[in-house]
């Protein structure tokens, strides 16, 4: 009778190690369930991406240090294709601020600096706007006056990033690190840009670095969305 006792345990001792087994094999399969992929947000940020890109790209505006009658010959000379493009650029900001929206349901505090960051992109568009609808080569002054707020209007932009890079960073960092070093640089890159801009030194560099790495950001968010990464920290307890 005393020898049966020892196989008896062992085989107690390997069907608990097999339920703890099968336990912990069925919760990584529900963690894995728990990706809930939102494909209409990651579309809507991928959206923003292209078409941002396809505006930026096409047509280079005059800056600020241009002379105002060069300046309102080429708004005058490509008026109508500028207005589209300021336009399309008005798109890409509400796709940026719908993503901004679905984003709630991750983190508010998020949802709510992309929704401010999305108001702030509209400014530098409106303003290129009223350049191209006042520009006259005969009176090349008020298109002169426009343009030379056109750097504020991109600081206004610059602003709104940093804020909601560093939302992300701080909100969403602990959980995604990776997602949270590229929101830091983002936030880092944009703030020295505008400290720089305030302190009137070149910025160069960092006028390529900010952009460049923002739309890197929203790309690589939206992927995450797509996955279902991106999602609320209660889902993580699920």
């Amino acid at each position: 009778m005393h020898g049966l006792t020892i196989p008896l345990i062992s085989d107690d001792r390997k069907r608990f190690t097999e339920g703890e087994t099968a336990l912990a094999l069925s919760e990584g399969v529900t963690n894995a369930s728990v990706r809930k992929p939102d494909r209409l947000a990651g579309a809507l940020a991928a959206g923003f991406v292209v078409l941002l890109l396809a505006t930026e790209l096409v047509l280079t505006l005059p800056d600020e240090t241009d002379s105002p009658a060069s300046v309102a010959s080429f708004y005058a000379a490509h008026r109508g294709f500028i207005i589209i493009l300021q336009l399309l650029g008005f798109v890409a900001a509400a796709l940026l601020g719908a993503y901004a929206w679905r984003l709630r349901s991750v983190d508010r505090v998020v949802a709510t600096m992309g929704m401010i960051m999305a108001g702030c992109a509209l400014v530098p568009g409106l303003i290129t706007l009223v350049i191209a609808m006042v520009a006259d080569p005969s009176d090349p002054a008020s298109a002169a006056k426009w343009n030379l707020l056109e750097p504020r209007g991109d600081d206004i932009l610059f602003a709104g990033i940093v804020l909601f890079a560093g939302a992300v960073a701080v909100r969403l960092g602990r959980r995604l690190p990776v997602l949270g070093v590229l929101a830091l640089l983002v936030a880092v890159s944009c703030l020295a840009r505008l400290v720089l801009e305030i302190a009137g030194r070149k910025r160069s560099p960092l006028d390529a670095i900010g952009p460049l790495s923002f739309l890197i950001l929203i790309a690589v968010m939206s992927v995450l969305s797509f996955l279902g990464v991106l999602r609320a920290a209660s889902d993580d307890h699920e």
